[in-house]
């Protein structure tokens, strides 16, 4: 892959206040859950308890690698337990990079000495936080919806209930509505080989922050940029052809002679929606107050925003589609495709304005898939997220799975925000064809909705509304029970899409040879 810029000297970059998300499409770290102890022990003091070589490697309390510490962190300003993935000499001691056990690994950071201290239970009570729950939506509630054999009653009220513990088989059912990933242990030893690896080379966060047009955006995860860009602090990406560049001042000329302000593509959807203000706890800051056009009022909450989907072929956009991909990287953790984009489509949302189409998100899809993939990758950048256009690329693909005439499912295993908005999608749509259609069966909500059968089990499965009786599943719903569901949905945005504009073709898909 070529360079993304001419080599220039990195400025290093300031890092960006944006808040770290995760649920649905973005749940947002808010407040802690306990007031932190303020009292510390008197100088002098030194606590009796265990202390490891792994933990304090020096008479100045520095901690080595795999240390577990207490961490002031920067997102919410709260200790957190903690364990040291890696640290660097700095002028005063050492810098951390630490990984909160109790969160996705997208808010791992880089700490000053000074906010890392030995962990001990008075600072950091060992109690799961409400915020860990958000930022953590693999956590395993109570299943309501399972039935069948081996199926929980949560309607029987018995003396410890709220800590029933889960049987074996009823985690494992867990684990496979929810696509939760299987312990290291469990996976295959090829399969635990290359996790290890995967964990080992993208344990630190190797760019901290991406500016991207007028936003400055903290980044999530490791993302394999060429090694001369790799270590920067920050990056300077053009926001229309992906060009990624260390400095300021390159990506300003850059800005003079780049040829695109749009997508390399087919423009193949065009829309308004009502224009949303980005929420105050959506990430990205903006660094540059760049005017847009007003668009046409359609509400008296704000304007109208201009949409279009760009069909982009890996194959003839190679540069442009290796670009997104590691730019895509940033933000999604087991992402695997960066360079071999020939054999995938990318449809890219963008917005609209008198300057061009503005990258909003996107999902890529496999031009010819034999298990019927209709989504590979999706992505909503930060700045976007909280808005409805996670739902609104997932609700894409399955229109173009119907043009296609065929069923679809996304790509696993699914990222945790992935599955939230997938089952948040299957969860309206299907509510909302049982609402209009009475006596339909699974076959017909497939047929109706190109959701894979199997999709439509579990969805029905989570919202209690299906039973297994002789030997198949059967809809057992009223609408009392629908309309209660489509209530907790009804603060979520929600865009409809109109099937009859969507200027698309379906490619001719080779036979599948299948060994004899």
């Amino acid at each position: 892959m070529a360079e993304g810029g001419k080599p220039d000297e990195g400025d290093g970059g300031a890092k960006s206040n944006g808040i770290e998300q995760a649920g649905g499409i973005v749940v947002v770290a808010g407040p802690s859950y306990v007031e932190l102890v303020e009292s510390q022990e008197k100088s002098g003091q030194s606590e009796k308890g265990e202390e490891t070589a792994a933990e304090v490697d020096s008479e100045k309390t520095s901690f080595a690698i795999g240390a577990r510490v207490a961490c002031l962190s920067t997102w919410d300003n709260l200790y957190h337990s903690a364990e040291v993935v890696d640290r660097r000499e700095a002028k005063a001691g050492f810098e951390y990079y630490v990984h909160y056990l109790e969160y996705n690994k997208r808010l791992d950071e880089w700490l000053p000495s000074t906010r890392v201290e030995k962990w001990r239970p008075d600072i950091v009570p060992p109690l799961k936080s409400a915020m860990a729950e958000k930022l953590s939506p693999l956590v395993m509630p109570a299943l309501p919806g399972l039935v069948g054999p081996g199926a929980v009653d949560t309607q029987r009220d018995t003396p410890g209930t709220a800590d029933r513990k889960l049987t074996r088989n009823l985690k494992r059912r867990y684990d496979e509505i929810h696509n939760v990933p299987k312990p290291m242990d469990e996976l295959a030893p090829l399969d635990q080989s290359l996790e290890k690896e995967h964990e080992e080379k993208t344990k630190v966060k190797n760019i901290q922050v991406v500016e991207l047009g007028k936003y400055e955006i903290d980044t999530w995860y490791y993302s394999p940029y060429p090694e001369e860009y790799a270590h920067e602090h920050k990056l300077y990406i053009c926001e229309f052809c992906l060009k990624y560049m260390k400095k300021k001042k390159s990506v300003e000329r850059h800005k003079i002679k780049c040829e695109l302000k749009q997508p390399p593509g087919d423009d193949i959807y065009k829309m308004t929606a009502p224009f949303q203000e980005k929420l105050a706890n959506a990430e990205g800051t903006v660094v540059e107050d760049i005017p847009t056009t007003t668009g046409t009022d359609m509400s008296p909450h704000g304007k109208a925003q201009q949409l279009s989907m760009f069909e982009v072929d890996g194959r003839k956009s190679k540069m442009y589609c290796q670009n997104l991909c590691l730019l895509a990287k940033l933000f999604l953790d087991h992402k695997t495709l960066y360079y071999d984009v020939d054999s995938f489509l990318f449809y890219i949302l963008t917005e609209n304005d008198a300057f061009g189409s503005h990258l909003v998100g996107y999902f890529s899809k496999e031009k010819y898939s034999a298990e019927d993939y209709n989504l590979a990758c999706i992505l909503t950048l930060p700045p976007f997220q909280r808005k409805g256009y996670g739902r609104f690329l997932i609700s894409f693909a399955y229109e173009l799975s119907k043009k296609e005439g065929k069923v679809g499912t996304p790509e696993r295993p699914l990222s945790d925000l992935g599955q939230v908005s997938f089952r948040s999608y299957w969860t309206r749509v299907l509510l909302e064809i049982l609402r209009d259609h009475h006596n339909v069966s699974i076959k017909d909500l497939t047929a109706m909705t190109s959701i894979r059968y199997e999709d439509v089990v579990t969805t029905l499965q989570t919202l209690n509304l299906i039973k297994y009786w002789k030997g198949q599943y059967i809809i057992s719903v009223t609408a009392k029970h629908i309309d209660e569901h489509l209530k907790t949905l009804s603060s979520q945005p929600n865009w409809s899409i109109d099937a009859s504009k969507i200027q698309w073709t379906p490619g001719i898909t080779p036979p599948i040879r299948r060994p004899k």
